[in-house]
């Protein structure tokens, strides 16, 4: 009798319970994270599949944010083969694009509001030397991270929202923050 089932047995649960390998939620909520990047300020997924939305500081050749499009938005399409493409023009004007504008007294900041969600504006800023999405999360500033969208199965055209979960750091603690929104 082979006895390495055991140890590699006893190795797959340890990863698992680090978080080094993925678990895949039940309710279908827990995608692949897009890669890193010094450029990265938020994505959104949502749990119609695993495509993922990604917002990106766009940075001129001299490190500023681009006063004419301070953000980069495009689409992983990991429910496909993992391709980046860009957002259609309905895509962008309907949901996932944004209107900016230079923060007053502030150099390299905007005020940014998405097209799907203007009640939340977000603030891209640099912040020790790195591009951040700084909105309120459960009642505090915090560096916006991720987005999830639940949705109605089937639910057409224009999705049925039931809630939708923001995920952020404290930037004074570096305490995760979490805030459901309700619809």
């Amino acid at each position: 009798m082979n006895s390495t089932p055991i140890p590699f047995l006893t190795l797959l649960i340890a990863l698992l319970l680090q978080g080094i390998l993925p678990v895949q939620a039940a309710r279908g909520d827990s995608f692949p994270s897009p890669p890193t990047s010094t450029n990265r300020l938020f994505y959104i997924q949502r749990s119609k599949d695993a495509n993922t939305i990604v917002y990106d500081a766009n940075l001129t050749a001299d490190g500023k944010l681009d006063a004419r499009k301070p953000i980069q938005v495009y689409w992983i399409r990991y429910a496909d083969r993992g391709q980046r493409e860009d957002l259609s023009s309905v895509q962008w004007h309907m949901a996932y694009g944004y209107k900016h504008s230079p923060v007053p007294n502030a150099s390299d900041a905007f005020d940014v509001t998405l097209n799907a969600f203007r009640k939340r504006p977000v603030i891209v800023a640099y912040r020790q030397g790195k591009p951040v999405a700084m909105t309120i999360i459960n009642g505090q500033l915090a560096c916006l991270q991720k987005v999830f969208v639940q949705v109605s199965p089937g639910s057409g055209l224009i999705p049925k929202i039931h809630y939708v979960d923001m995920f952020g750091i404290d930037p004074d603690k570096g305490q995760p923050v979490h805030e459901r929104i309700n619809f």
